[in-house]
């Protein structure tokens, strides 16, 4: 498995990966150019992307780690813990104060995991994506 930061990753392959684990594609949305990341890991196992992590972050006080994604055939491989040390172990040496992540309440342990705690949030989608 290799694990690469923050080298270009082609929209199609992050659509597919998307789509692997049930989400919507967004092919057209990570596609545009106004899209950025303050950090980005993906996983690959020979040239198949399997896993990633995406951050984003004002660079000083806070991040957002966001889209932790890892293909249903290599899941419970240990790929999305590596995944996430590696990110939290980035924003750390990096600086970052708060790291925060949205999670379905199915993964609380997950997250609990790595320190996170549960607080009130909320979201909002505010458009339909194919």
């Amino acid at each position: 498995m290799r694990y690469i930061g923050n080298e270009f990753v082609p929209s199609e392959l992050l659509a597919s990966l998307r789509e692997s684990v049930g989400w919507n594609r967004m092919e057209k949305e990570l596609s545009d150019p106004k899209l950025s990341s303050f950090y980005h890991i993906a996983a690959y196992e020979e040239d198949k992307l399997v896993g990633y992590i995406d951050c984003i972050s004002n660079g000083v006080t806070d991040a957002y780690i966001q889209d932790l994604m890892v293909h249903p055939e290599y899941q419970g491989q240990g790929v999305g813990s590596e995944l996430m040390n590696r990110m939290i172990d980035y924003l750390k040496a990096n600086k970052i104060y708060m790291i925060s992540v949205v999670f379905d309440e199915s993964l609380k342990s997950f997250y609990e995991r790595f320190g996170f705690y549960t607080m009130l949030s909320g979201q909002m989608e505010t458009y339909e994506n194919e």
